[in-house]
């Protein structure tokens, strides 16, 4: 009995040393090898691992450039037009505020009537038809996604969104690719303010896209409205805004710079002031006469507060004669579902 268990245990552990043997085999098939020691040419290269750098002394073929613009042939664009469009309370379908009936602010249209306002600011911009058209007044991103969508002659967009509570909020739509966006929520100075200080009433939104290897910088801007008027907020809005667009055309100068949109003010206020004194700008829509350059149309008269500026760089320039207001008709001071026409106008390199 006793030489039958030893003969047992004997059994039981030579398994397991050969067990062991075999695990310390399968180990070191399968231990990584060490980078820093060299290894057998004949094997296979580890797709996760580096490729060996290449010998300087041997020739090379020629590459293409990560960035297709770099290269000594690259196809640039000689012109590229660039919109303005206040959309007018483009809101969706649901209530934000709480506070939605006929006498508020905020409305919210049904299914056919929020279709139907996609359809027609679609439209609008077909009209339009520039290749980077900066908007006011959009509620949501879902609402610029929808407007994108329909309109299907744009390849980028994006919402300057406040993340307030039935907020219009400024954006752009660009057949260029965007590089970069910044919303500028710091405070600005206002002397008149509270504080000394006030904030964009909407964001002041910078965007740079590159288009057709040019390099190109708008701003989507929306003063303080006068329906509620805050004077000294605007006309803060308007010293700031300069200040960074100087400030932008010192730290890109190969690239064009045009700000746009409903600033909420005519040629000759103390909003405009900034721009109009500065000959570093120019107001594209100056050589038109005022009946052709208006707008929109305040208690039957038709005003200019839709605007576009260029600032003046050796990068681009303004083509003479082609700025634009984009409405219904000669007497109509408004575009499609908005109150307010669009302005357009080239730009050349």
């Amino acid at each position: 009995m006793v030489k039958i268990f030893a003969v047992f245990v004997f059994s039981i552990f030579v398994l397991s040393f050969s067990a062991c043997e075999e695990t310390s085999e399968n180990k070191e098939k399968t231990e990584l090898v060490d980078p820093t020691e060299p290894t057998d040419p004949t094997e296979p290269h580890d797709p996760t691992e580096p490729p060996d750098p290449p010998d300087p002394t041997e020739p090379t073929e020629p590459t293409e450039p990560e960035n297709p613009c770099l290269a000594p042939d690259a196809e640039k664009i000689n012109s590229v037009v660039i919109g303005t469009y206040n959309a007018h309370l483009f809101f969706d379908k649901m209530c934000d505020s709480g506070y939605c009936s006929s006498s508020d602010f905020e409305s919210v249209p049904s299914d056919s009537e929020y279709n139907a306002k996609v359809r027609e600011l679609a439209e609008s911009v077909e009209e339009i038809d520039a290749d980077i058209i900066l908007l006011q007044e959009v509620e949501k991103e879902s609402c610029l996604k929808d407007l994108f969508e329909k309109s299907g002659a744009y390849e980028y967009y994006f919402l300057g969104e406040q993340e307030s509570k039935a907020s219009v909020d400024t954006a752009v739509m660009t057949k260029g690719k965007i590089t970069y966006r910044h919303l500028h929520p710091e405070e600005i100075p206002c002397s008149e303010c509270e504080g000394g200080k006030t904030t964009f009433s909407r964001a002041f939104l910078e965007i740079h896209v590159e288009l057709g290897c040019r390099q190109i910088i708008v701003f989507s801007a929306h003063f303080k409205s006068k329906a509620d008027d805050d004077a000294p907020r605007r006309h803060a809005e308007a010293a700031a805004a300069a200040k960074i667009l100087k400030k932008r055309a010192a730290e890109y100068p190969d690239a064009l710079i045009v700000m746009g949109g409903d600033l909420n003010d005519e040629p000759g206020s103390d909003t405009l002031k900034p721009f109009e004194s500065d000959s570093a700008f120019m107001r594209v829509a100056d050589e038109l006469s005022s009946k052709d350059q208006a707008t929109y149309s305040y208690r039957g008269d038709a005003i200019a507060i839709d605007h576009i500026f260029w600032v003046k760089t050796d990068a681009g320039a303004y083509k003479k004669g082609s700025a634009e207001v984009v409405k219904d008709a000669p007497s109509y001071y408004s575009l499609g579902s908005s109150d307010h026409a669009a302005l357009k106008a080239t730009f050349e390199f």
